[in-house]
Parts: structure tokens; C-alpha cells; sequence
């Protein structure tokens, strides 16, 4: 994706900029219209809803964000997601026809808010916390939720069960009740993606099968040919196809309570996709992107998508790849493939009504299975327990409970990941003085030395739990003499209540024993923490010293009046 960006990034000086601006958007524009009916389908509300949003979000977002070439529109993850959740609140579940839809257009545009809020206060920077293994397993999950959720699209029955896995079980074990036609265009239509996706037509794989399996279902009568009985669904069967113009609409806000979760399970959803998309997309002139700005550019085209009757959207990679590749080279190819996208909405609302349920399944299907990246699955699997844990944990919630609580559930664990992250990665060596006068790092002490001094340099992230590892690490003062300690601090912004705590204590083991503990690195805002400290007696058994520009100058400064301590006290004694 970088390169294909750098490659463009040549012809911005040139004439025909904005045919290929025109040429890209038409690209994505027609490519979207099968991806956003089938978000429509999957969401489990009017295939048209799909398309409003594919009109509306890439306008509002070109606009706005600060990735010039990234597509703001509908993705198979924020459709699922707003399916769930209309479906696992009961106050939700009983709902239909236009209070459904109404439910699904206030959480859209509150998802938004969320959305615009985090960017306001730039969150940006916390997408960084979100486990890489979390986000695979829920991605992974996603992928299997919307294969498992297609099922009875393309096989005409609908199994029983409390969720998609215990239906998927019943269908299988009825499968005589399957229709056979469903099944069989079904099964063209996803040859034939596969088929021209090796071809030059790969962009348009989707479109053209789609409309081949529907042309085959209206003009030949694919029931006829088979002989069977079922009839195959289309979408006019499901859904009214709206021809009048889609205008701006405010849902009823009565509801609002029910769909807080919801929205804001999209809105995490969305934000962590789009800052991949933002990460990977550079822009063409080198102007560097911001993430917070994004955020406000997909709040406010989620706030535009519920207006106009649209499902939720966010950043999409894959739509991001199809403009780059066809020769995007501005903000002026987003805004345009919107443009196009209401022409088609607008001009072929017949044609949309005519398509085949089960091409849109399999469509559906194949993008569940390209959602399951198996390099991602092998990393997080030799990456160690924790993150294998944390993924496969992630993997189950999404699959067994619904989108919100698989979400909380995600957020605790790269918390809990970050926690155990810093808590593990703690490491201590001793720094011992060669006579060459270098410093070689060695395994420190189970227990300090008498009347000598041991320089200890600490590695890891000392909050919290990890200032708890670094407490069991440290040498014991039990037993010994006039020990003392010189620790390294430095690259510590600040110390937290744990540390100061930590470092309270093992001073007062170490006057216990008559000995002394050296503070050595501290920066501005730490020794100021020290020094205001009333845990820590400064004028006591511990002392000290700023970081200096010169590396090691504190610790050698230190190192020097621990010295001259132990030999004015053993003078004394």
C-alpha cells in the first residue's frame, strides 16, 4: 500500500489528476454496491441502508480526515456489530420494521458522537494499547460470526439455537431441509469470484458474479432447471426498495439508553480499524496524518450515515486499496466515489431489488474466510501463552456472547496484558567496574555484601506491578553490614506510589543494618517526587542525584560519596 501511495505521489503535478480522482471513485463506487447491500443483509436490516451509507460516509469523511486517500464507508465488522447489538438487548430484540431501523440509525449517529468525542480529546494515541492478540482473536471471531451468520442465507433454512454457533450445529444436522437451488447459486456465485479474482476483472469480481447469478435466477429460472419446488429469495423479497430520494432523517431518541452499548462497541470498533488504516496509508505530499483528526472524520460521517438512513462506517482497508490502486491521488477520489455511489443509489434502486439473496451470502462468505489471516493466527501462537491466551479467550466471547460483552471483554485483557506485560518485563543486573574502568552488567545478589557498595541498573516499566517485581528482585539487606546500594533510575519520567513505596521500604531495611540507598538518573519530576516524598527520608539512609547530560555522571558521583562514607565510617568505629 505504501509503495502503490509513493507511486502516485509522482503524478500529483500533473494534468490528469483529477480524471484519475473521477476514474478511482467510479472504481470503488461500483466495486462497494455489492459489499454495501451485503452489509445490509448482514446487519439484518434494508440492503439499501448499505448503500446510504456508502454515499454518505465516504463524502463526510474525504472531507474531513486527514488521510486524504483513506475510503470512509461500510465494513462487514461494523455491520455484524450493529446486527448484534440489535439483537442482544431485549428492549431491542422485539423491535421491527421502522422502530428497528430507528433504533439502528440513533446508535449509528451516537456511535459517532463517541467517535467525534475521542477524536476531540485525542485518544488517538490509546489505540496503541489495544492488543495486537486481543484484535486477532476479535477479528477472527468477526470472521467466523459472519461466515456462520450467512449459512442460512445460501442453504434456505434457519437452524435454532441461542446463538450462531448452537444454530450453525442444528443446521447441520437437518441439512435435507436445505435448498438445493439456494445452495447451487450459492456455490456459482462463489466460484466465479474466485475465478476472475486471477483475472484483470478482480476488482469487479464481486459485482460481476453477483449480477451473473441474479441474471441466471430471473431470466432462466434456475428453480425450473433444477426441478425443485423452493424458491430462491431475492431482495425485494426481504426488504422494500425505497425510489425516492434518501434525505436527512432524526431518528426518535427516546431509546437512547438502549443503544449506548451498542454505539459505543461500534465506535471502539471503528477508531481501532481506521488508525490501521491511517498507519499504513501514508498521504502522497508526506504530510504526516493524525490519528485524533481521523476519529472526528468517522464520528462525523457516522453522524451523517444515521441521518441519512446508513449503517455505521469507518476506515476500510480494503476499499483504501482498490482507490490507491486505480489511481487515487487526492481527497477529491473519496468524496467522488460518494458522489457515484449516489448516482447508483438514486438511478437503480429496480436493479437492487432483483439481486440474489444467496450471491450476497456468498459474497459474504468468502469475505469471512479472507478475514481469517493465518500468519496474524501463527504469531499470536508462538508469541507465548499470554497472548495465545488472550486471543483465544477473545476468539470465544466474540463467537458465544454478544458484540458489547466480547468487547469489554477485549478491553480488559490488554489491560490485563499490559499489566502482566509490565509486571514480567522487569529485569535487574548489577553494574560491576572492570580495571579498565568499563562497566560490565552481571547477576546481582541474592544478598548484599558487608561494608561494600553494588550498583544495580533496573530494566522495564516500573508502575504498578512492575515496581512489585523490581521489590522481589532486589538483594535482601538481611544479615549484611553497612551495606549500600546505588540504583539507576534514569529514563524515569516520574515515579509513581508503588515505586516510592517500594523504595521506602527497602530503605528502611537498609538502615535496619546501617546501610544506605542511592537514588542515581533521577529526572526533574522525579527527584522532585523524592524530594517531596514523606515516605522517603532524604536526609536519612537515602540520598539522591539529578541526571546530568553525561551518562553514568550521577551513578560515578554517587559512587564517589558512598565511598567516602563507608571509609569515614569504618574510621569512626
Amino acid at each position: 500500500m505504501r509503495e502503490a501511495v509513493a507511486n502516485q505521489a509522482t503524478r500529483l503535478a500533473g494534468a490528469k489528476t483529477f480524471r484519475r480522482d473521477a476514474v478511482a471513485g467510479l472504481t470503488v463506487a461500483v466495486s462497494s454496491v455489492p459489499d454495501g447491500m451485503a452489509a445490509g443483509i448482514l446487519a439484518g436490516v434494508n440492503p439499501m441502508y448499505g448503500l446510504y451509507a456508502g454515499m454518505v460516509g465516504p463524502i463526510v469523511g474525504g472531507l474531513l480526515a486527514s488521510t486524504r486517500l483513506m475510503i470512509i464507508t461500510t465494513t462487514s465488522a461494523t455491520a455484524l456489530i450493529a446486527g448484534q447489538a440489535l439483537l442482544s438487548t431485549d428492549a431491542l430484540a422485539g423491535l421491527s420494521g421502522a422502530d428497528r431501523d430507528s433504533a439502528l440509525f440513533l446508535m449509528v449517529i451516537l456511535s459517532g458522537l463517541f467517535q467525534i468525542a475521542f477524536g476531540m480529546l485525542h485518544f488517538g494515541r490509546l489505540t496503541r494499547f489495544v492488543s495486537y492478540s486481543v484484535m486477532t482473536g476479535f477479528l477472527a471471531g468477526i470472521a467466523v460470526l459472519l461466515i456462520l451468520s450467512q449459512l442460512p442465507v445460501i442453504s434456505g433454512y434457519t437452524g435454532e439455537g441461542a446463538n450462531r454457533v448452537m444454530q450453525t450445529f442444528d443446521m447441520l444436522t437437518r441439512l435435507h431441509d436445505a435448498d438445493i437451488a439456494s445452495l447451487a447459486l450459492a456455490a456459482m456465485t462463489a466460484a466465479l469470484i474466485l475465478a476472475l479474482s486471477r483475472t484483470r476483472l478482480a476488482k469487479f469480481s464481486s459485482l460481476i458474479a453477483i449480477v451473473a447469478a441474479s441474471l441466471l435466477l430471473y431470466v432462466v429460472g434456475l428453480e425450473e432447471v433444477l426441478t425443485v419446488d423452493d424458491e430462491v429469495q431475492t431482495v425485494e423479497d426481504i426488504a422494500t426498495i425505497p425510489h425516492d430520494v434518501p434525505v436527512p432523517v432524526l431518528p426518535r431518541i427516546a431509546g437512547i439508553i438502549n443503544v449506548v452499548t451498542g454505539a459505543l462497541s461500534i465506535a471502539v470498533i471503528v477508531l481501532v480499524q481506521g488508525a490501521g488504516v491511517s498507519q499504513t496509508v501514508p498521504n502522497p505530499d508526506g504530510e504526516r496524518t493524525r490519528i485524533s483528526r481521523d476519529f472526528i472524520a468517522q464520528g462525523a460521517a457516522n453522524v451523517a450515515a444515521g441521518l441519512f438512513r446508513g449503517l455505521p462506517v469507518g476506515g476500510s482497508f480494503g476499499t483504501t486499496a482498490v482507490s490507491v490502486t486505480t489511481g487515487a491521488q487526492r481527497r477529491t477520489a473519496a468524496i467522488l466515489a460518494g458522489v457515484w455511489m449516489a448516482v447508483i443509489v438514486i438511478g437503480l434502486p429496480d436493479l437492487v431489488s432483483r439481486v440474489a439473496m444467496p450471491a450476497l451470502g456468498a459474497l459474504l462468505i468468502l469475505a469471512g474466510l479472507r478475514g481469517i489471516k493465518r500468519d496474524d493466527l501463527n504469531a499470536i501462537w508462538y508469541a507465548g501463552w499470554p497472548a495465545r491466551l488472550a486471543a483465544i479467550t477473545t476468539f470465544g466471547a466474540t463467537l458465544l456472547l454478544p458484540i458489547q460483552v466480547a468487547v469489554g471483554i477485549g478491553v480488559v485483557l490488554s489491560a490485563l496484558l499490559v499489566v502482566n506485560e509490565s509486571s514480567t518485563g522487569i529485569s535487574l543486573v548489577q553494574l560491576v567496574e572492570r580495571e579498565d574502568g568499563r562497566l560490565i552488567e552481571a547477576k546481582p545478589p541474592t544478598t548484599l555484601p558487608d561494608n561494600q557498595v553494588t550498583i544495580l541498573d533496573v530494566y522495564g516499566h516500573l508502575f504498578y506491578a512492575g515496581a512489585r517485581t523490581l521489590e522481589a528482585l532486589l538483594p535482601s539487606p538481611r544479615g549484611a553490614q553497612n551495606p549500600v546500594v546505588i540504583l539507576r533510575l534514569r529514563g524515569r519520567t516520574s515515579m509513581g506510589a508503588t515505586l516510592v513505596e517500594v523504595i521506602s521500604n527497602y530503605s528502611k531495611q537498609l538502615r535496619a543494618v546501617n546501610g544506605r540507598l542511592y537514588l542515581t538518573g533521577l529526572s526533574e519530576g522525579a527527584y522532585q517526587r523524592v524530594s517531596s516524598s514523606a515516605r522517603i527520608r532524604l536526609s536519612g539512609p537515602v540520598h539522591a542525584y539529578e541526571a546530568t547530560p553525561v551518562l553514568g555522571d550521577s551513578t560515578r558521583a554517587a559512587l564517589h560519596d558512598a565511598e567516602a562514607w563507608l571509609v569515614t565510617y569504618e574510621n569512626d568505629t
